[in-house]
């Protein structure tokens, strides 16, 4: 006798649907401000190259990490409990796939690199804008 899967009920899959979404707006809301101070910023002196630095920082390590992890597992859940599954839709693998490269790139490369201007910033100070790694580690 084949077992039936457990799924959500109507409700509890209503509610962790709008947490993936919420999670997700914000994901993206977060990413496009931090681009946005990162593209914008035009810093009269070094206290105010520090504070956009430090201000891309905090964004990312309260809100794209927390976001990105809850748009994760909210959207594993949601697979893993629903009648939708993992690969019964083309666009949810891909959603998953893109999902986890976006979160091992801003894990190996972004968030490093937005980690390393600040203590560039604090270390060398005004001396930053000329240096090479500081520079490199600008998108």
């Amino acid at each position: 006798m084949q077992q039936k899967k457990k799924t959500f009920g109507k409700n509890t899959r209503q509610h962790i649907l709008f947490l993936h979404v919420l999670f997700t707006a914000l994901w993206i809301g977060a990413g496009l401000s931090m681009q946005l101070v990162m593209f914008l910023k035009n810093p009269q002196n070094i206290s105010e190259l520090f504070a956009f630095n430090m201000s891309v920082k905090i964004i990312d390590d309260f809100i794209i990490i927390a976001s990105g992890m809850g748009t994760l597992l909210t959207g594993l859940l949601l697979s893993w409990k629903t009648h939708w599954g993992f690969f019964k839709h083309w666009w949810i693998a891909v959603k998953l796939i893109l999902t986890a490269l976006v979160i091992v790139t801003g894990m190996a490369f972004l968030g490093p690199w937005t980690n390393a201007t600040v203590s560039l910033v604090e270390t060398i100070g005004n001396g930053v804008r000329e240096n090479a790694e500081y520079l490199n580690a600008q998108f």
